[in-house]
């Protein structure tokens, strides 16, 4: 027999080596609470369900009106769209990534927003908008 130290999954029942465990630094023996085959098990079967969370709550939190913003202990920085004007939200760690790696902050809300302006003859609504504003005041 060998000394190598084991843990039970509580899923499966059976008694593995901690290698067949994956870390998670939040757990007090700094090991997942299930083994690896379960959680893969698990991912195949819930795959859709998942996604559709992660996809559901990507579009809340960068959404600058969304209550949940912060709960899970994410901080975001809110800009606004050069073209259309339109407030969008980002990461603040990718924000400073981003940052110092061109020195530039976003700018642009959306790739149609980049694209239009990268075009030399852009007039986006906003734009209209604001030519219409200032020929208004003066």
């Amino acid at each position: 027999m060998t000394d190598e130290l084991t843990k039970v999954c509580p899923k499966c029942g059976r008694e593995l080596p901690l290698s067949e465990f994956n870390k998670d630094k939040s757990r007090k023996d700094g090991l997942n609470v299930y083994c690896k085959e379960c959680r893969k098990i698990y991912y195949e079967n819930n795959l859709s369900d998942l996604l559709k969370k992660q996809r559901k709550y990507h579009k809340c939190v960068t959404n600058p009106s969304c209550p949940r913003v912060g709960r899970l202990g994410a901080v975001f920085e809110t800009f606004t769209c050069e073209i259309c004007g339109k407030e969008f939200r980002q990461y603040k760690s990718a924000v400073d990534w981003f940052y110092e790696l061109r020195g530039t902050l976003p700018k642009y809300c959306s790739k149609e927003c980049q694209y239009e302006a990268s075009r030399k003859t852009h007039k986006s609504k906003y734009a209209k908008e604001i030519e219409r504003i200032k020929k208004e005041v003066g």
